[in-house]
């Protein structure tokens, strides 16, 4: 019973991030998940109490993903280099990508989704630092960075075009001043991102690409 459960919660995910790339996010309707993934609406309504659920949940899996990924090719890597990448992994990919920048576009503009976010990465942030916070300076931190990332992907858009890479690297930058992190290992960190950077974009395509890991 359980492993059907599982399933069909994964069966809705699935079928959500497959029509969310196809179509964005605003075209993306409850309906259209039942017509694609042949879940009634009732099923989904029993795991899922709206279509923002769905995508706060789709949307953590894919961070869950994302972490594991970071890991994997960054052992021995200092905290600061794990975490200034998780933000690299997102922002380089929205810079890319106006598909996936549209969705985090509305992700970012909504409030279940946004605090989703802002918990995974405060979550992740406290994995990488430790008891050098408590969780609830932990969590304004990633407030804060997360509102500047949405900020950045916001700033995308706009008519008077900016310096989409300066402005990334200033929010990294920012993030990682509000963990104490000085200058000078700041800087160490940034360049040696910046010479892996193709590691980072085949992760994000990746993460696009695979299936969900529920």
């Amino acid at each position: 019973m359980k492993e059907h459960t599982k399933e069909i919660r994964q069966k809705v995910l699935e079928t959500a991030k497959e029509l969310l790339i196809e179509q964005g996010y605003k075209k993306t309707t409850i309906r259209g998940i039942v017509g694609r993934s042949g879940v009634l609406t009732g099923s989904i309504y029993y795991f899922f109490k709206n279509k923002e659920m769905i995508f706060a949940d789709m949307i953590a899996t894919i961070v869950h993903q994302c972490i594991e990924k970071i890991d994997a090719c960054s052992e021995g890597e200092s905290p600061a280099f794990k975490y200034a990448v998780i933000c690299e992994v997102e922002l380089k990919k929205m810079q890319d990508d106006p598909r996936i920048r549209e969705i985090y576009y509305e992700c970012y503009h909504s409030p279940i989704i946004f605090e989703r976010m802002v918990d995974l990465f405060a979550a992740y942030a406290e994995q990488l630092f430790g008891e050098r916070f408590t969780k609830e300076e932990y969590r304004q931190k990633n407030l804060l960075i997360k509102g500047a990332m949405g900020a950045c992907i916001t700033a995308m858009n706009f008519e008077t075009a900016m310096n989409t890479e300066k402005a990334r690297r200033e929010v990294i930058r920012a993030a990682l001043k509000l963990f104490g992190i000085s200058e000078a290992e700041i800087e160490a960190t940034l360049q040696h991102m910046a010479e892996r950077e193709e590691i980072w974009q085949k992760i994000a395509q990746e993460l696009v690409e695979m299936p969900l890991a529920i």
